[in-house]
């Protein structure tokens, strides 16, 4: 995902002459788990069940999932517009750049992990 190369090991020499060619269609049935997967519901939940004094926090936790649902509604009815828009060089781009961010999230979990393993051992230890 970060550096755009495809294997290439298993392709002929005219399936590797196609493959710029050809429509990448596919179908994602994990898409929808990521749009509402269990860290969604999880933090929903969180915050929801947490006893605060003033409702507005309440609300803003609605907001939060209003303003999820909306964009991902506008993003994903206008796809074939916005592809258009910034074209296949555009979409790999953008994809490089969510997978650095992704890398990015997953390396300060670990991190925010040991930080608290260790923290946790200093006070039993």
């Amino acid at each position: 995902m970060l550096h755009g190369e495809r294997s290439r090991s298993r392709l002929t020499a005219q399936e590797r002459e196609e493959t710029p060619e050809r429509d990448e269609v596919a179908v994602v049935p994990i898409g929808i788990p990521l749009l509402a997967g269990p860290g969604a519901i999880t933090t929903v939940m969180i915050y929801m069940t947490a006893s605060v004094a003033d409702p507005v926090d309440k609300l803003s936790v609605f907001a939060g999932i209003m303003f999820s649902v909306l964009s991902a509604f506008f993003l994903l009815h206008n796809a074939d517009c916005i592809f258009r828009k910034i074209g296949r060089t555009g979409t790999r781009a953008i994809g490089r750049v969510m997978g650095l961010l992704l890398a990015a999230i997953g390396v300060q979990f670990v991190i925010d992990g040991i930080v608290g393993a260790a923290a946790l051992k200093g006070l039993l230890g």
